[in-house]
């Protein structure tokens, strides 16, 4: 972890759910994104039946509707997978806390474990890298940095454009400061540049 990750691998991780609580909430459609050397390798991605409908709210957010999800396979089924792809790789994503909150709460309840893969968070990095900003969702920020926001709140679109924003983010910061491993961007998450 201590090499740049830009001649690295990480996963960029997102996914969409039926709320924000994340004790009443289930995840709907969930996605991973592999980077080695700066370019995107490989991706995961697939929708999730939470056994339920979905609230209006999210169909609207989000574009996934009940039909959709019908015949999907359950978390259940999905997490053995999405885990077997991330590995034990960096994990990246924007706010990414609320997606490990998730991803907690069902390698807890299935696998009886925690998931304790090291983060980064592209939302905390882009408030240190790029202060004064108006916003800093992942729609604002892409547009800022003149990446096509077309498809967003869907997990692999997500995803992937988080992966575009931090390979961004990675080359300006190697570029102008000379760092870009795990540790020095988890400095800066927490504000110690």
């Amino acid at each position: 972890m201590r090499d740049n990750l830009l001649d690295g691998t990480f996963v960029v991780v997102d996914l969409e759910a039926t709320g924000f609580n994340v004790e009443t909430a289930d995840i709907i459609d969930i996605a991973a994104v592999r980077v080695e050397g700066g370019i995107i390798t490989e991706k995961f991605s697939t929708l999730v039946y939470p056994g339920y409908f979905i609230p209006e709210r999210i169909k609207e957010l989000t574009g996934i509707t009940n039909a959709m999800l019908v015949g999907q396979p359950t978390i259940d089924k999905v997490l053995p997978e999405f885990l077997d792809f991330v590995k034990d790789s960096v994990v990246v994503g924007h706010f990414i806390e609320q997606d490990m909150k998730f991803i907690n709460k069902y390698t807890r309840s299935l696998l009886n474990k925690r998931f304790n893969n090291p983060t980064l968070c592209t939302l905390k990095l882009a408030r240190k890298l790029y202060p004064g900003l108006e916003k800093y969702s992942l729609k604002a920020l892409a547009e800022n940095l003149g990446f096509e926001t077309n498809g967003v709140h869907r997990a692999l679109k997500d995803a992937t454009l988080t992966a575009e924003i931090f390979i961004r983010m990675l080359e300006e910061l190697w570029n102008n400061y000379g760092i870009g491993d795990y540790y020095s961007l988890k400095r800066l998450e927490k504000g110690r540049f």
